[in-house]
């Protein structure tokens, strides 16, 4: 019998099988993640876990949506609490609707006060250029975010009927999420990878594993809260860093996916180059060349210190020598030009200055301020985009570009490097209304119909009682880092102290509280949809004193927008100021128990207790907050005051005492303190504490200046020069303040820094409009510079 076939055992398989079973595995090992990742997607959604990934969501009016407030929060860190405007709009747009979708950062949102910001002023201005068409202009801008984020925002709003999508940005690319010069979120992937980080972002299972991240970080160090610009002080990126390269081709790529994103809606797109302060805004961080030796940077440092000395006494011809010197030794130092082109602006060189300025701006380290490279990149696009893409050079038309004919931008237009004053809102909207014009209708009017300066102000109800919340906002800003390291912040910052209380006096003249009250009502009348007028006229009652007109108008805007922690805080303030607890209280318990955030009402509750005389519920309710929220310094503070306010002073100094240890920091535990020990008597253990925690505590001038008294007291000159330099960085100061500083350094024989001082008494003198006390300060400089002269 032949012998029979072989067949194949059941663990043998030929060549073709082979592959199909290794096919099948790798399928299977693909497949096998895939099907989990997307049960545990669908069972965190199903559970309610995470939060929305969309910038809009749905609202609780019908047919409506609004921001979402968490929005940021995918692309920043969570604690930060930056949040897009508080506003809802018709998920589809009503007839005879124009949708303008208004894109870009904090300038574009409208720090200080979004309600005069540039985008309210353009909807006025279209408004009376085009009358019988209703526009509406959505503001999508937020704080601290950069093209990466905008990108994502502008895909959203085009599924929402837009007719034109006008971008303000470009201020963040290098500071802002995924820049090099960003503080928490550093890393440069390419474009790819940073949109699929995004993606990952937005799911719950990506938001799980980040919450998980975060509480390991957390476990490790202290989460940082927004601490504003002063977060990235140590993020420095030169001129020349090859990571810039990166940035703008990123910028370019991005500009180029908002442009699709509206085409593919057939919305147009108006593009604005982005506007710096170039002549009142000093480099924020001046770095020296590499290659520079320990010889040359000292002999740099000695030319440059004496250029600024001259240039504070106005010896122009002396400064500028000096500092043209130190340029030769260094021509990469950033604060060398700005002073070089202050000089020339002065002599009357504005193209030479305009120069040397510009130079500054792309020298400086701390880039909040856009590089010309980003203007550039804006250009390019529109350019390769003719047709859907309108162009409004605002850089040039303001005078912060290389190429404009205009005076080089400053404080008649900005408040510090890049936001808005009235003035520069006001002009760049004419140019938005007059570029918008073009590409929603084909043709530019020209000025015709465009309202002006006063009339828009009518328009929005902007007025002298409104300026003083815009100052107040931006001296916060101010008094932090990097500010403080500029060259003129010594003398910025008294003439903002200056504003402030030319400010707070206006608001109060009954003549300037009568016309406001007359020009908001006018506007609400007008616009009586507009939530901004009735809380700029909710604040004119109460600054009258009427208390109920204030809260109906405060209940207005309410309606009229999503509900939100800061409407409800507002509300209860008033019921508070009325002596309605109750009323005050159910509204408080609502925001808190619809995800308000505890930490932003608690003050407000504090108030309630403490007028309401309930000290002992709101100590107790605090009690459980911080067992749920274990160490929360601010909750801590505020439990410390209510114990003090009820006459418990030890458990409210052990409290205060507590919080301090694990927060030197805290200004508000250490005035608490202070307060209270002063209140039983113990001044001087008040004035000790002051001093020990006065280093610690660098930006409290009030604490600074307690230092200093106390210091004095006790004959320690050394000390209390040092506790006058840090109230000099704290807050504003006088030029009697810099005469004191100068005669304490003479006295502790230090003539150079007596110098400095008697130089920054005398600019802040002329500063103040009292030539008398100029002249005798050059007096004193003069026969001091005799002194020191004999001495050496």
């Amino acid at each position: 019998m032949p012998d029979a076939k072989p067949t194949a055992s059941s663990d043998e398989v030929s060549p073709r099988g082979g592959m199909g079973l290794w096919a099948r595995r790798g399928l299977l090992a693909v497949a096998m993640p895939v099907l989990f990742l997307g049960l545990l997607e669908g069972g965190l959604r199903f559970a309610g876990y995470g939060r929305a990934s969309s910038f809009l969501v749905p609202d609780a009016q019908p047919g409506f949506v609004r921001t979402n407030p968490e929005y940021a929060s995918l692309f920043l860190p969570g604690n930060f609490d930056l949040r897009p405007l508080n506003f809802r709009i018709s998920a589809h747009k009503a007839p005879n609707t124009v949708r303008i979708v208004v894109l870009g950062e904090s300038a574009a949102q409208g720090v200080p006060v979004p309600s005069f910001a540039f985008a309210p002023q353009l909807r006025a201005q279209l408004r009376s250029q085009y009358p019988g068409r209703d526009f509406e202009v959505i503001n999508t801008g937020i704080v601290a975010v950069n093209s990466h984020v905008i990108y994502q925002i502008a895909k959203e709003m085009a599924g929402y009927e837009p007719d034109l999508f006008l971008v303000y940005a470009g201020n963040n690319e290098v500071v802002g999420p995924y820049g090099p010069g960003c503080a928490y979120l550093s890393a440069m992937p390419p474009i790819w990878a940073i949109r699929a980080s995004v993606f990952v972002r937005s799911t719950r299972t990506g938001q799980l594993l980040g919450s998980l991240v975060f509480r390991i970080a957390s476990s490790r160090s202290k989460q940082r809260e927004w601490g504003g610009m002063s977060m990235f002080v140590d993020n420095s990126v030169s001129a020349d860093d090859p990571r810039l390269g990166t940035v703008y081709r990123n910028f370019r790529d991005n500009l180029r996916g908002i442009v699709d994103a509206a085409s593919s809606s057939g919305a147009k797109v108006v593009l604005c180059t982005v506007v710096a302060n170039l002549k009142d805004c000093p480099p924020f961080v001046s770095l020296h060349s590499p290659w520079l030796s320990n010889e040359v940077l000292s002999a740099w440092q000695k030319d440059f210190d004496a250029g600024v000395l001259s240039w504070r006494l106005g010896e122009d011809d002396r400064a500028r020598a000096y500092l043209d010197e130190a340029l030769r030794f260094d021509p990469g130092y950033a604060d060398t030009h700005y002073l070089l082109g202050l000089l020339d602006l002065k002599a009357g060189r504005i193209a030479q200055g305009r120069t040397h300025l510009v130079a500054a701006l792309h020298l400086d380290a701390l880039r909040f301020r856009p590089d010309p490279e980003i203007n550039k990149v804006i250009r390019e696009v529109a350019a390769s985009r003719q047709g859907v893409v309108t162009l409004i050079d605002c850089a040039r038309e303001l005078g912060a570009d290389p190429e404009s004919t205009s005076p080089p931008s400053g404080r008649e237009i900005l408040f510090e490097h890049v936001h808005f004053d009235w003035a520069g809102n006001y002009r760049i909207a004419r140019l938005m209304a007059r570029g918008c014009g073009k590409a929603l209708f084909g043709s530019d009017r020209g000025d015709a119909g465009l309202l002006s300066s006063d009339a828009c102000a009518d328009a929005l109800a902007y007025s002298d009682h409104e300026r003083l919340p815009m100052l107040l906002r931006m001296e916060v800003l101010i008094r932090k880092p990097p500010f403080t390291a500029q060259l003129t912040h010594v003398v910025d910052e008294a003439r903002m102290s200056r504003d402030i209380e030319a400010a707070t006096n206006a608001s109060k003249d009954p003549g300037v509280l009568d016309h406001a009250l007359a020009v908001a009502r006018a506007a609400l009348s007008e616009d009586p949809e507009n939530p901004a007028l009735a809380a700029i006229l909710e604040g004119i009652k109460l600054d009258r004193g009427d208390l109920e007109g204030g809260l109906a108008l405060a209940r207005r805007a309410a309606e009229l927008l999503p509900s939100d922690f800061a409407l409800a805080a507002d509300e209860a303030t008033i019921l508070i100021r009325l002596g309605r607890f109750d009323e005050a209280e159910s509204v408080l318990t609502r925001a808190a128990t619809s995800g308000a955030d505890v930490d932003l009402i608690a003050p407000v509750f504090a108030e309630l207790w403490t007028r309401a005389k309930r000290l002992n519920e709101g100590i107790s309710v605090l009690d459980d907050q911080l067992r749920r929220h274990p160490g929360d310094p601010r909750l801590r503070t505020i439990q410390a005051s209510l114990r003090s306010n009820l006459g418990d002073g030890a458990a409210a100094e052990r409290e205060y005492r507590e919080v301090l240890s694990d927060d030197p920091a805290s200004e508000d535990a250490l005035e608490g303190l202070v307060a209270l020990l002063n209140q039983e008597g113990r001044a001087e253990e008040a004035a000790r504490t002051s001093l020990s925690f006065a280093d610690r505590q660098p930006r409290n001038q009030a604490n600074s200046l307690r230092a200093v008294a106390s210091s004095d007291a006790i004959g320690d000159a050394q000390a209390s020069v040092q506790n006058m330099l840090l109230a000099e960085q704290g807050g504003p100061v006088t030029s009697t303040f810099e005469l004191s500083l100068a005669l304490k350094l003479f006295q502790l024989k230090r003539p150079e820094a007596m110098m400095v001082h008697l130089s920054l008494a005398r600019l802040l003198s002329l500063d103040e409009g009292n030539p008398a006390v100029t002249e005798s300060i050059d007096q004193l400089i003069r026969r001091m510079r005799g002194l020191v002269g004999q001495a050496q």
